[in-house]
């Protein structure tokens, strides 16, 4: 059995992908496309919505779960620069208010909401607390209000 030596284990380390560094390649993408002038006519990223997206997936899936009524679902932040800042595969059944403030709060990239537009998944009384403290107008539709 061969051995390795720290210098290799460091070299391995630096082309080994993480998810951390997965997030922050993502942000600089989101930063470069924000530099865009074009990108500058549509907003700022100060504006965003989200929802979550039925999406087809395969039933042995480690990254999302399905359901027969369903499918997966994917909860994506999306700015008014029309850029994804942040998505996940989240439980079916879930209510996605739970998932607004985390996609908040782990968006990486310089783009920063300060309106959240939401359809009626996207409230709750925790959440809009939260969205108050952290300075963010939360704006959802609300059905039968």
């Amino acid at each position: 059995m061969t051995t390795v030596s720290a210098r290799e284990l460091a070299a391995i380390a630096k082309r080994h992908c993480t998810p951390k560094n997965l997030a922050r390649a993502g942000a600089d993408v989101v930063d470069t496309h924000l530099d865009l002038d074009l990108v500058r006519t549509w907003g700022d990223g100060s504006v965003a919505a989200v929802d979550g997206t039925m999406m087809d997936a395969a039933v042995d899936n480690l990254l999302a779960e399905t359901s027969i009524r369903y499918g997966g679902i994917a909860h994506h932040l999306v700015a008014d620069t029309y850029l994804a800042l942040f998505s996940r595969f989240v439980p079916c059944g879930v209510w996605e208010a739970v998932y607004l403030i985390d996609s908040l709060l782990q968006n990486q990239s310089a783009a920063r909401p300060e309106q959240v537009h939401a359809v009626t998944q996207g409230q709750s009384f925790p959440v809009f607390g939260l969205a108050h403290v952290l300075g963010i107008d939360l704006l959802p539709r609300i059905r039968n209000f």
